[in-house]
């Protein structure tokens, strides 16, 4: 069974990367929550869509870790009303499951030139960095 979730992991994976992108792709695989996101860098475009794709198990997301929307832009952010005031990240996902995918929202407030660490809030040593070309 585990070969067979792994196959059809590894085909759905091609799949997300070979097609045409209009967006960036963050993707976890089998044991991510031991050897982190296949995707430790992503790279993006200002205003560019980010998918987070889950091929792993265990439940992850994908959320800006050092990065906080400014408290006066916090209600433009739906995901915000989870988090204290000051404290919620610049971009986030939903958690999902394996073999599901999501956008991540908040990518509207990416800087050009900016880097920005993330991570799965369920699994914290699952890091990665996010490049806005």
């Amino acid at each position: 069974m585990r070969r067979l979730f792994a196959g059809l992991a590894a085909l759905s994976l091609v799949g997300l990367l070979a097609s045409p992108a209009s967006a960036a792709v963050a993707v976890s695989g089998p044991g991510g929550f031991a050897a982190g996101y296949l995707t430790p860098v992503v790279v993006t475009a200002p205003g560019e869509a980010i998918t987070y794709a889950n091929f792993d198990a265990a439940p992850h997301n994908f959320v800006a870790s050092t990065a906080f929307i400014p408290k006066k832009l916090a209600k433009k952010a739906k995901w915000c009303s989870g988090y204290d005031k000051g404290k919620c990240p610049l971009f986030w996902s939903q958690t999902i499951t394996a073999g599901e995918t999501t956008e991540v929202e908040g990518v509207d407030f990416l800087e050009a030139g900016a880097q920005y660490e993330f991570f799965c809030s369920l699994h914290p040593n699952m890091k990665g960095t996010l490049v806005v070309r």
